[in-house]
């Protein structure tokens, strides 16, 4: 019976897999391992190389198993990644109208659930014309007529710099969703590129988990590209 020391290099994580990375992680573990036999001084017969490079193989398939896929969202000049397992849904009808009293329209809703009063993650992407206003004049509409029509409690506002350097203004707060009915802790961004459209993306979710639900949110936020 062989006995050896293995040394293992896992995939990156939220690295997209493909065969040629697959097949050089295998053969690098291969090697580690050869490596290793030859240093214990270890005779090493052609059957069980095969064998060697099959395991670190199938190692390096299943740690891929975890890693993250995302899909793509790109609409009305905006582009951004998301979650694969997510599910997009039609706009609900109230949801609509209080984005276009708002002067924003719902390019796309998307959940990871099963509908839109039971799931565990929800994000919409709205999309106005600010072209004759502010970041900040947008951002109040939106604020003054969807928003508050939410919120449980005064929103905690911040104003920030995306990964991109694109302007934006973050609502944070409790709510009743207007459609789901279900209480959330939600997560508003309203953000532009030179003042020209503006967007808002609404994160939602009735999970307690904020450190995952804020990992989840800001690989989104980091993807965004306004064209």
């Amino acid at each position: 019976m062989i006995y050896c020391k293995v040394t293992i290099i896992l995939l990156t994580p939220y690295l997209p897999l493909n065969k040629d990375y697959i097949l050089k992680r295998a053969i690098i573990i291969t090697i580690i391992i050869f490596n290793d036999i030859r240093g214990e001084k270890m005779r090493v017969d052609y059957k069980t190389t095969i064998i060697m490079l099959l395991l670190a193989l199938s190692v390096v398939m299943v740690s891929g198993c975890t890693t993250d896929t995302y899909k793509t969202f790109d609409k009305a000049g905006l582009s951004l990644q998301y979650p694969g397992n997510w599910t997009e849904i039609s706009a609900p009808a109230t949801d609509q109208q209080l984005a276009n009293q708002s002067g924003f329209n719902i390019t796309g809703v998307f959940i990871d659930g099963k509908s839109i009063d039971n799931y565990t993650f929800i994000m919409e992407i709205g999309v106005g014309n600010i072209t004759n206003s502010t970041l900040t004049a947008a951002a109040d509409n939106l604020n003054n007529n969807y928003i508050i029509k939410e919120a449980n409690q005064a929103p905690f506002v911040n104003r920030t710099t995306l990964k991109n350097v694109y302007e934006a203004i973050v609502y944070t707060y409790n709510a009743t969703g207007a459609s789901s009915n279900l209480t959330v802790l939600t997560t508003t961004y309203v953000f532009t590129k030179n003042n020209q459209t503006a967007y808002y993306i609404i994160f939602a979710t009735p999970s307690n988990n904020t450190a995952e639900n804020q990992k989840v949110i800001q690989n989104i936020v980091d993807s965004i590209t306004i064209k």
